[in-house]
């Protein structure tokens, strides 16, 4: 191959994938490309498929929360013969902030590397970063924290460690978990112990209790579990599978079936037989034990910039010195939840 061709490849990719020559920077992807990572983010995440979104054009957002009903008063027909109005009644409220957070990738390409396989590269990269960007938003809505404190011991991630516990945080590892508190962190006070033991349908039944008024409505309902309990569910009696309704319904990523009406999805990004009793990481590796959550799914929301320059870009910049470039993929996301007592952990489960 002459350095021709060489060239011609290289600029092949690059424009391709961020739109620029083979020469020019702060190019960013084709408006096509960036569409198709997006889909395919959402395609691959169960969350972005089960909880709400809004639009948003500023940086935070305060979002309504219902914390008191009103009061209904039984009324006679001599209190409307008379005139008596009924007392007033009024919502009591608050409100929850979501505010957005950026992901960012700093992710170097050798000139060389795409020369030699341009044909198979770009769809390769594509494909990876829209995996990734699906999988880290699962791993953020399920298991963020904000706690930093003891060195990050007091986060439920854990502290990271490079040989017990690499799906811990610090300063510079797994951060993106440090941007907001997810549904693990954001469940309210009652959770279900498993009393580690493998999990069954009575853990189920407790969850809904415990949901009280949230679960009355099984539609609005998801169970989503790691993947040893997955393999256990299939062979449960009480699981209804995906071919006996499937035909009638939307089925989102990684649903497995039904149990008691409950949509249940099972995902990677759940901590799995790295927990302790309490459902959090020890970070010293003697964690075994994994974590369910229920949760209805109104109650968490997700927030989405109105920019489309904000939504989701790809930057690229030349480094000719180094004999490669850089794509900077970036996307900016906001999570929060509107009623932490519409999350129930199921804990302690070998």
């Amino acid at each position: 191959m002459t350095q021709e061709e060489l060239n011609e490849g290289v600029s092949y990719l690059k424009s391709a994938l961020a739109g620029a020559g083979l020469t020019t920077g702060s190019e960013f992807l084709p408006d096509e490309t960036a569409e198709e990572i997006i889909a395919l983010v959402y395609e691959r995440n169960f969350a972005r498929q089960s909880f709400p979104s809004v639009s948003m054009s500023r940086d935070t957002l305060k979002l309504p929360k219902i914390t008191g009903s009103v009061t209904f008063s039984g009324h006679t027909l001599s209190d409307v013969e008379s005139g008596t109005a009924a007392s007033e009644s009024r919502n009591a409220t608050t409100e929850i902030s979501l505010e957005m957070k950026t992901l960012i990738a700093n992710i170097p390409i050798g000139n060389r590397l795409v020369a030699y396989g341009v044909q198979g590269i770009m769809p390769a990269i594509r494909d990876d970063i829209a995996s990734r960007l699906a999988f880290n938003e699962e791993e953020m809505i399920l298991n963020g924290d904000t706690e930093t404190g003891t060195a990050y011991a007091d986060n439920i991630n854990g502290a990271y460690n490079a040989s017990t516990n690499t799906g811990g945080v610090n300063a510079t590892t797994n951060t993106h978990l440090l941007q907001f508190d997810g549904l693990r962190k954001s469940a309210g006070a009652t959770s279900i112990n498993a009393g580690g033991d493998a999990f069954d349908p009575a853990d189920i039944r407790a969850a809904i209790a415990g949901l009280g008024v949230y679960a009355q409505n099984r539609d609005e309902l998801l169970l989503i579990v790691p993947r040893s309990v997955e393999a256990d569910m299939l062979g449960w009696d009480e699981l209804q599978t995906i071919d006996k309704y499937g035909p009638q319904a939307t089925i989102v990523s990684g649903e497995i079936g039904k149990v008691y009406g409950i949509r249940v999805v099972a995902t990677s990004a759940l901590p799995d037989g790295v927990l302790n009793a309490n459902g959090v990481n020890p970070g010293d590796g003697t964690g075994t034990l994994s974590v369910c959550v229920l949760t209805h799914t109104r109650s968490p929301v997700i927030g989405n910039p109105s920019s489309a320059a904000r939504r989701f870009t790809i930057g690229f910049e030349d480094e000719p010195k180094s004999d490669r470039f850089v794509l900077i993929p970036r996307q900016d996301l906001a999570f929060a939840v509107r009623y932490n007592e519409a999350i129930v952990l199921i804990r302690n489960v070998l």
